[in-house]
């Protein structure tokens, strides 16, 4: 489940008693990357409530999501896990606990499996098994896929990004209706976001992630040309995408209003990342990325009609 977090160290623990319950349990909290995982907790209630009433099926919801989050802590533990030898030599990731030494791998293995196989018992046993098996895809894609291919391919962002749109379909899995134009528009639209969102950061952070061998720069783009490019252009489609249930008469007014205004915006800074190149509007660009989604998917919920 793949929400990256920009190029700074993830990590304010300063380690006084390497053997404190706080210490010990704040490290927990960064090995599943729990900060992360609130934002894809976030998108599994997006999917759910597309879909189906909160109100009168809030307590499926809180299952649901408990269920994700267990998903998505293991499936976090383990790419650290894997990924150990390479954060040290990341600036925002040096100070992870596995990576700095704190854990040991198999503590990394034991949290992963702990994670992993209550969440999966959870959302089988609690609310169904279509979710239960849409979260293992997420695991898988996420781990076995993504994790190796940044080593090798920068089309790793691409995998990456179907892993991290797949909580919407978890979401709209556990509701039991059938699936819609409003699912559709909701995955495809954070599928396509988290490529300007993440090559932001890979431009931000890019003597980071060299130093680490990891290649996410399209074309191993040193003038970020490509980057740039590349952001745009999925930026551009996902206001498109955005803007299909405007087509399709299945929201209000003041759904075109706000995904006009929305749209605009992710587009000035994705133009002003395609000509100037900088650090400085690379973070620009990852912060008006931020704000986009959670207003679009607010919009969505607000403004759809029902069918």
């Amino acid at each position: 489940m793949k929400l990256e977090t920009p190029c700074l160290s993830e990590n304010k623990i300063v380690v006084d008693n390497p053997n404190g319950c706080s210490n010990w349990f704040a490290d927990i909290l960064v090995l599943t990357k729990a900060r992360v995982n609130v934002l894809v907790v976030a998108t599994t209630f997006v999917g759910f409530a597309l879909n189906a009433s909160i109100q009168s099926n809030w307590f499926l919801l809180l299952k649901t999501m408990l269920g994700t989050a267990l998903v998505a802590g293991g499936a976090a533990a383990a790419n650290q896990t894997l990924e150990r030898r390479f954060d040290r030599n990341m600036v925002r990731t040096q100070n992870r606990p596995l990576a700095a030494g704190r854990f040991r791998r198999r503590t990394g293995i034991w949290v992963s499996v702990i994670f992993l196989a209550a969440g999966y018992l959870w959302l089988d046993a609690a609310v169904n098994v279509r979710t239960m098996l849409l979260a293992f895809l997420t695991f898988l894609i996420y781990v076995f896929a993504y994790t190796p291919l940044k080593r090798f391919t920068s089309a790793c962002i691409l995998v990456g990004a179907v892993a991290g749109a797949l909580p919407v379909l978890i979401g709209w899995a556990a509701t039991g209706v059938d699936f819609g134009l409003w699912t559709a528009v909701a995955f495809v639209a954070l599928l396509l976001w988290q490529i300007p969102h993440f090559l932001a950061i890979a431009w931000w952070c890019r003597s980071d992630y060299l130093r680490a061998g990891f290649h996410v720069l399209p074309f191993d783009d040193e003038r970020g040309y490509w980057t740039a490019c590349s952001a745009f252009i999925f930026a551009a489609a996902t206001v498109a995408i955005s803007f299909v249930p405007v087509l399709l008469h299945r929201v209000t007014g003041w759904y075109f209003l706000g995904g006009f205004v929305l749209g605009t915006v992710i587009l000035f800074f994705s133009t002003r990342f395609l000509i100037k190149r900088t650090i400085r509007v690379a973070r620009s660009l990852f912060i008006a990325s931020l704000i986009y989604l959670p207003c679009l998917y607010l919009l969505m919920l607000l403004c759809r009609k029902q069918a």
